[in-house]
């Protein structure tokens, strides 16, 4: 599947005053202040384990009941996020996201309680966004907590260590990690093998899943002639007709001369799109300020960045995000308004806008608005070279 960038799209909707034609001078940020040394504080949500903090683990996160107001909702689809990377013995703490839940069971308004300074959730909100409820009426006021498992890299499950390469969700993996993975009598890595030729699957025949990316680790020996034989599935996201294309993929790969055993490959496919929440309507918002319907164009172009966790997951969203112009062109006061299905859409909508900048006007302009959209591409193209994942194995 591919991913084309998210498309920026003027809406003409909302403005709450012209800056012109009322006088006022649209906010902007201020200067930053003197960068000052300070004490390291000690933030709630992630601190040093103590005596052998330098250790890094793996954390796993375990979701727990989900609740709206004092009642449990049942779970069609539960939540199953990526594990993540914890360096130099930091501790995360429990993760509690709010939202509510639509008549189809789908979860909508998806937002961290608290965001704790230095903790990075990773692929919690979109696992959520992923998740499935029992349908049938509204639910809102809802929660659900998830609660870090941190195991030593060297007593992580193979499996989850082959999940954590295949879709990293930070760093590349480590040499402690690679050890969980490989067989102890390898002779098919340093050096590996020369590939010939690789085969894969023909992914536009193997149905996928929205929200679910799919992958499959194939193990195998090498004969002596450079042909794969023993070949057989060892771990992956249980999808059989996945499991069956990559085991054919690895038969018909060939490599140099030289018998070799404990060999490894991994295929993925990326979530089939899960299309956004329907947006406000258009007619519904308040009309453009005229004065932002006439600003110059702009003098930084949007770098137009699909978020990684959403991508992987194939999770489409979008963004309302409010400004101010000066007239020399600066950005300021941006806030997000709106965003769905979680506010990540909204944070890297507000991250883009911060950054860019219009040519100078006579005015300004105050309370200008636009949409941001996120969409994916058509399935079963190829991911473009700078985003597909460089081969580890």
């Amino acid at each position: 599947m591919s991913v084309t960038r998210w498309s920026w799209v003027p809406l003409g909707i909302a403005g709450s005053v012209v800056a012109g034609a009322q006088g006022i001078k649209p906010s902007v940020p201020p200067s930053p202040p003197p960068v000052m040394q300070s004490q390291t504080p000690d933030y709630p949500g992630i601190h040093a384990a103590g005596p052998g903090a330098a250790q890094s683990t793996m954390t796993i996160w375990r979701a727990g009941s989900a609740m709206c107001g004092e009642q449990p909702v049942v779970v069609t689809q539960a939540p199953n996020p990526l594990p993540t990377l914890s360096w130099g013995g930091m501790k995360q703490a429990p993760v509690r996201v709010i939202f509510r839940i639509d008549t189809t069971g789908r979860p909508l308004g998806i937002a961290r309680e608290e965001q704790r300074f230095g903790q990075s959730t990773g692929d919690l909100l979109p696992a959520l966004a992923a998740a499935r409820f029992a349908t049938g009426m509204i639910r809102n006021d809802c929660s659900i907590a998830f609660t870090p498992d941190q195991v030593p890299l060297d007593e992580v499950p193979a499996e989850i260590a082959m999940a954590y390469t295949v879709f990293p969700t930070g760093a590349r993996a480590p040499e402690a990690l690679w050890r969980r993975i490989r067989p102890t009598d390898t002779t098919c890595f340093d050096p590996t093998p020369a590939l010939l030729n690789r085969a894969f699957p023909d992914f536009t025949t193997i149905a996928g899943k929205p929200g679910q990316p799919l992958w499959s680790m194939v193990g195998y020996d090498i004969d002596a002639d450079g042909k794969p034989v023993r070949v057989r599935s060892l771990a992956g996201s249980r999808s059989p007709l996945l499991d069956a294309a990559s085991r054919q993929a690895v038969e018909q790969s060939r490599f140099g001369k030289g018998a070799r055993r404990g060999c490894l490959y991994p295929y993925w496919k990326i979530a089939d799109p899960m299309a956004a929440p329907e947006p406000p309507a258009r007619e519904s918002m308040p009309a453009q300020p005229a004065a932002c319907q006439t600003l110059g164009e702009w003098t930084r172009a949007p770098r137009l960045i699909y978020p990684n966790d959403y991508r992987r997951r194939g999770i489409e969203g979008w963004a309302i995000v409010s400004y101010d112009i000066a007239p020399w062109g600066a950005l300021g006061n941006v806030k997000v308004l709106d965003a769905e299905p979680t506010s990540d859409f909204g944070e890297a909508a507000k991250t883009m806008f911060m950054g860019l900048s219009r040519n100078p006007s006579e005015t300004g302009a105050s309370g200008c608005m636009d949409r941001v959209r996120y969409v994916m591409g058509t399935p079963g193209r190829p991911l473009p070279a700078e985003e597909a994942p460089s081969p580890l194995y």
